[in-house]
């Protein structure tokens, strides 16, 4: 039996568009889909400095908003010699081991030195707070120092838009002071890191912290 001309060419006429479609396909790139809350940003390195410092104002209310400007340098020595106003000096190049509790002793040290200050009467300035990128206080570090000690009124401190904008893993707070982290601009899921606790990581919350309030 004799096949029909017309329907042998229909055939190849469809397999001819379907191989076409196909080599579409493969030639069209495939989209990621864009990031969501909690994911890393781009650029992972922060181009202002990979360790940066927060001085935060006066207390002038329970609560005192912020959207602060960190000074940011590319070495942990310089930036702990900062923070500490010119006290500790030690702190290794690449911040290697500055979350461990021999280095977390020598931030405790300080602070007991700086609230003797303050209560003297001497300007003064307490580290708080560290957030770290990464897991059990590694990567990049933003400290937070304060003029005031922890006294139950809060700082409510904005990172919407800046480059630690969803990039905190784990937590040190100092000085006897709390930290409540957002998961957008003070509202949203919250994650409750206790006076003086050290937060290696922070589980569903890693990668989530817009805001922040330290108390």
């Amino acid at each position: 039996m004799l096949k029909s001309p017309r329907r042998g060419m229909a055939r190849t006429v469809a397999t001819l568009i379907a191989t076409a479609m196909l080599g579409l396909t493969a030639a069209v790139p495939a989209h990621a889909e864009p990031q969501g809350d909690g994911m890393e940003q781009a650029p992972f390195k922060n181009p202002a400095g990979h360790f940066c410092v927060n001085r935060l104002p006066k207390k002038t209310a329970p609560r005192t908003k912020v959207h602060l400007k960190p000074t940011c340098y590319q070495t942990a020595t310089e930036a702990i010699k900062d923070a500490t106003g010119g006290k500790i000096t030690d702190a290794p190049v690449d911040g290697k081991g500055i979350g461990s509790p021999e280095f977390v002793a020598k931030i405790n040290a300080y602070n007991e030195s700086a609230r003797r200050d303050l209560a003297a009467g001497q300007a003064a300035n307490i580290l708080v707070a560290a957030l770290f990128q990464l897991e059990y206080y590694e990567g990049e570090v933003d400290y937070y120092t304060s003029p005031d000690p922890c006294n139950g009124w809060a700082w409510d401190i904005d990172l919407y838009g800046d480059w630690w904008d969803n990039r905190t893993s784990s937590v040190q707070m100092y000085n006897n002071c709390a930290a409540i982290l957002y998961q957008f601009s003070f509202y949203g899921d919250t994650y409750y890191v206790s006076t003086n606790f050290y937060e290696p990581y922070l589980g569903d919350f890693d990668n989530r912290t817009t805001s922040l309030q330290i108390l």
